[in-house]
């Protein structure tokens, strides 16, 4: 179990891509289920459930693939299993709570009458990040995400949204000014020259409300 969860090649890359990491347990994945038991005091902490219930998903989906390759010989990648597990939570969280969608329905349709669409076809991002760590250094990790499942889907022409203006202007720059994020820029910059159009914009928060409740 401990291979199909976390040390299969597929599964590894669908946790590097994941909006929900946990960083500080690489040394329980040794043992699914003291591993599992770290996870699970997570649920005190704010959107710790959240959190729960979309890793509860992505290892569904993980092992869902794990049978299609098994008894199908049918591959799927992994930006496809994060992207069926992130659908399922937020259909889960939508059914558990109505409420919420009406907000994310009139939050869309309020971003969409403040935005011309682009003439050209080009995919828009919106990303945010929540964690323990650096801000700077977790808004650049979920930018750098951003791209990689970009190009597993392969997106020819994008938009990055983010509503940390730090990061924007010295990814823009092409810029290191902070240390903490060197090493994760030099990635984003790799990653932006394998599009035809990559370019990233700053957004207040209030226009990137969507990606902010997610994260």
């Amino acid at each position: 179990m401990e291979h199909l969860f976390f040390s299969c090649e597929n599964a590894a890359e669908v946790w590097k891509m994941a909006p929900v990491r946990w960083d500080g347990l690489q040394d329980k994945q040794h043992n699914l289920w003291l591993w599992w038991e770290q996870v699970t005091q997570a649920l005190s902490l704010e959107q710790g459930q959240d959190r729960v219930n979309l890793t509860i998903n992505i290892l569904w989906q993980i092992w869902k693939a794990r049978n299609k390759k098994v008894f199908e010989d049918a591959n799927q990648e992994p930006f496809k299993i994060l992207r069926k597990a992130q659908a399922e939570w937020l259909e889960f969280e939508q059914e558990r709570e109505p409420e919420q969608e009406g907000i994310i329905i009139q939050t869309s349709s309020e971003l969409n009458s403040k935005r011309e669409m682009p003439r050209e076809r080009v995919i828009r991002l919106y990303t945010d990040a929540a964690g323990k760590g650096i801000a700077s250094k977790e808004e650049a990790l979920a930018i750098r995400n951003a791209l990689l499942m970009a190009k597993q889907a392969g997106w020819a022409k994008i938009i990055v949204y983010s509503d940390c203006k730090s990061v924007v202007k010295q990814t823009n720059k092409c810029s290191e000014n902070d240390s903490n994020i060197a090493t994760i820029l030099e990635d984003v910059q790799d990653l932006r020259t394998g599009f035809d159009r990559c370019s990233f914009v700053f957004v207040p928060r209030t226009e990137n409300e969507i990606s902010h409740v997610l994260a």
